[in-house]
């Protein structure tokens, strides 16, 4: 997982390098010919998000999530989006529509609760109690994310050719795999202090779909973003009522 993390965080630093901007655009704006010979031709885009990950859970008195329940603020997941740059005026080429495709892992962990439905019709969190010791409890998800944004960037600096960049966008996803990961003591045999480690795929009345709307802004090519999912992860009334929230750093060359 570091090894592919490494790998996404090089082709993104490459293309903003390499393809940071639209060269016709930018003269006609007044950059210095310095800062054009340091600006790519291409529209293209990769958006290599960081995020934090968070939840608006609904509490229903035990039926699918504890009363205490909390998603542990350490949460954490990544997206890396292709995006192609439409200007939508040559004369004025500080606005753009830009489209795209990518995909999206996120990762809620939640230490001291189970995730169960292999014996039930519903999905639920249930506390592992205090007489077991976990190291590690998580539910990941993976989403094939088709964004489309509407953006604006200020007149690039003469020295620099860096922009101030607001994008406001709306993406739609579809789920293509999900999983519950444990590290600790067996949570079904109680304190007999016997480690296990489970993986256990494609966690039931997952939703197929999320959808939000989501904002990021910045200066150059790190940028600050928010997203909120008005989906539900689970099905309604088959798992508990979860929103996910994300925001975190993101690096494009927009």
């Amino acid at each position: 997982m570091r090894k592919v993390g490494i790998c996404l965080i090089f082709l993104c630093f490459t293309s903003v390098v390499t393809y940071g901007r639209d060269t016709t655009s930018t003269r006609k704006i007044g950059v210095s010919p310095e800062v054009l010979k340091k600006i790519g031709k291409a529209k293209d885009r990769l958006v290599l998000d960081f995020c934090f990950m968070n939840a608006v859970v609904k509490k229903d008195n035990g039926v699918t999530v504890p009363n205490d329940f909390k998603v542990s603020g350490f949460s954490r997941g990544i997206n890396l989006y292709f995006m192609y740059d439409v200007i939508l005026s040559k004369k004025v080429p500080y606005f753009s529509l830009a489209p795209g495709i990518g995909v999206g892992s996120e990762n809620f962990y939640f230490k001291d609760y189970k995730l169960t439905w292999h014996y039930d019709s519903i999905t639920r969190f249930v506390p592992l109690g205090d007489s077991i010791s976990s190291k590690k409890s998580k539910l990941n998800m993976t989403y094939i994310d088709i964004p489309i944004e509407f953006r604006y960037r200020s007149k690039p600096s003469n020295k620099t050719g860096l922009s101030w960049k607001l994008a406001v966008g709306f993406k739609f996803g579809f789920l293509v795999g999900s999983k519950w990961k444990y590290k600790g003591e067996d949570p079904n045999k109680g304190t007999d202090g016997e480690q296990v480690s489970i993986k256990d795929i494609k966690v039931a009345n997952m939703n197929k779909f999320r959808y939000g709307p989501y904002i990021r802004g910045g200066y150059g090519m790190f940028n600050l973003f928010a997203y909120y999912s008005l989906s539900n992860t689970f099905v309604a009334n088959k798992g508990p009522k979860m929103n996910p929230i994300v925001f975190g750093l993101s690096i494009n060359g927009l």
